[in-house]
């Protein structure tokens, strides 16, 4: 199978879009990771545990207050059993609100 990439030019952002992309997608991402806990039936602390961080980070990163890095991503990932790209699949596609 050939795979044909397509890219187009650069997109120059404003710092409007910056600090749109900024607010909207920790919030986006957290969501997610709720959306697969709770599809499994863990709670936080047995989420937070299973990749060493507390519940209150895990908390934080579902409400979009804090943004953890790509490591804790695909840690949390992995604990919920679906790979990095499943988590951040489709997240401008979201039924949330979109940036």
């Amino acid at each position: 199978m050939i795979f044909t990439l397509h890219f187009h030019s650069v997109q120059n952002l404003t710092e409007k879009d910056i600090q749109k992309i900024k607010d909207e997608l920790p919030r986006l991402v957290g969501a997610r990771v709720k959306k697969f806990r709770n599809h499994l039936d863990l709670t936080q602390t047995e989420l937070a545990q299973a990749v060493g961080k507390d519940r209150q980070y895990l908390y934080k990163i579902e409400k979009g207050i804090v943004t953890p890095n790509i490591s804790t991503l695909g840690c949390l990932a992995e604990a919920l059993g679906i790979t990095l790209s499943v988590l951040l699949e489709d997240l401008h596609n979201s039924d949330q609100k979109e940036f």
